[in-house]
């Protein structure tokens, strides 16, 4: 009769080689869950009201955050030489928030129903916007769904008849 001997495997340390690509796989997904983790973070509520960010008090300084509120359109100062926007945002329980932009006025801007700033707020409680996303007044879109041509502001020249 015969009598199979069966060796196991000898599982011990992992070789250098092999640990040098464990390390390095953990650390790249490591990153990943971080980096899915912040996006997470960021986009889980697209924006807050004047009303919550009052609410919230100085745990929002630093971070940041999306607003969204009317433009008081009294406030806006436009500075064409430095490139700065300035504007007050203001809901209708009377809560104000400065903000201070540093690019080119978006387009729509002073017809917008209100607008959503992505940015932080600072220690003395100006809103610094990074983003603006302006709100398309109610009768362009009202056009839109009607089927006619959403006027503009621009210059359009006639067309010529062969001239």
């Amino acid at each position: 009769m015969t009598v199979l001997v069966r060796e196991e495997p000898y599982i011990g340390p992992i070789p250098k080689r092999k640990f040098k690509f464990v390390v390095g796989g953990m650390v790249i997904l490591l990153a990943m869950v971080f980096l899915i983790y912040q996006g997470v973070r960021a986009g889980g509520a697209y924006y807050i009201t004047l009303e919550e960010l009052r609410a919230r008090g100085d745990a929002v300084v630093g971070d940041m955050v999306r607003v969204e509120a009317p433009v008081d359109k009294e406030s806006v100062e436009y500075d064409t030489r430095n490139i700065v926007l300035r504007f007050d945002m203001v809901d209708e329980q009377g809560n104000r928030l400065p903000v201070v932009y540093h690019d080119v006025m978006p387009d729509l801007f002073m017809k917008s129903t209100s607008v959503i700033v992505e940015g932080r707020l600072n220690e003395n409680g100006v809103f610094e916007a990074s983003n603006i996303l302006v709100k398309c007044p109610s009768k362009y879109e009202e056009a839109a769904e009607a089927g006619a041509e959403v006027p503009t502001d621009h210059y359009q020249p006639e067309p010529s008849n062969g001239q």
